[in-house]
């Protein structure tokens, strides 16, 4: 499975659209399928919520489902799923999963995967998504869970540069696979809002060292302006010895 098409949780973002319209009801707006209404909307829920935006904030619903049929996060699928089928890895943690449609794509294609993230709207929404297309509401995990399990592939798009403490959270994914992928990318321009930026980039210089130490890198690929970055855990490492 390469082909990065395959990899989105439905055909078009319409019919994402109308899966966020089911579970939203009454709350949905149809005017922030609109990406630059979004933006002015998110910029306003930024400044009513922060510092808690990611636990309460409903724009990011719609936010994720864009960022998930644009493609910035092609080429890391791309490099993610050649390896996976090389290695024969077929057990697989999303963290920081989102609204988890990368998740839901893998999944369907026959990937054993699980989904993590934090407690708040978009790890409700997903489960709910799971639970209703698939009968799976299971696979979608609270981060806390993740120390009880391991994988053979655990993946992180986008995520450390949201970690509060990025050094705590590269340990904890180290220690639940065999491989890490991490993507280490600049992101499209239209996903930074006003002052702040709801993708944050992350400090490459902060934590590389970081994840060198916690493993050997195995994999690098360009993905347009982005690397891609796979590891073997160090752990992993030592039981092959």
């Amino acid at each position: 499975m390469t082909d990065r098409a395959r990899c989105r949780a439905y055909p078009d973002i319409q019919t994402a659209w109308k899966r966020l319209a089911a579970y939203l009801g009454e709350r949905f707006d149809p005017a922030l399928t609109d990406f630059e209404c979004l933006r002015r909307f998110l910029d306003q829920e930024w400044a009513l919520l922060h510092p808690h935006f990611y636990e309460r904030s409903i724009g990011y619903l719609y936010d994720l489902t864009w960022f998930h049929y644009m493609d910035a996060k092609d080429g890391f699928f791309r490099t993610l799923l050649e390896f996976s089928n090389e290695h024969r890895l077929n057990r697989i943690a999303d963290i920081g999963c989102g609204v988890a449609l990368d998740a839901q794509a893998l999944l369907q294609a026959g990937y054993d995967v699980h989904a993590y993230d934090l407690d708040n709207p978009c790890r409700a929404y997903a489960r709910w998504r799971f639970d209703q297309d698939l009968g799976e509401s299971g696979r979608v995990r609270c981060l806390s869970e993740l120390g009880a399990h391991h994988y053979q592939l655990v993946y992180a798009v986008d995520v450390l540069g949201h970690a509060d403490e990025p050094e705590a959270l590269a340990a904890l994914l180290f220690e639940a696979g065999d491989y890490v992928a991490i993507s280490l990318l600049p992101h499209d321009s239209r996903h930074r809002f006003g002052p702040t930026d709801l993708h944050p980039q992350l400090d490459h210089r902060r934590i590389l060292p970081v994840l060198q130490a916690h493993g050997e890198l195995v994999r690098v690929a360009a993905a347009d302006e982005s690397v891609v970055t796979i590891w073997r855990a160090i752990m992993r490492i030592g039981q092959e010895q």
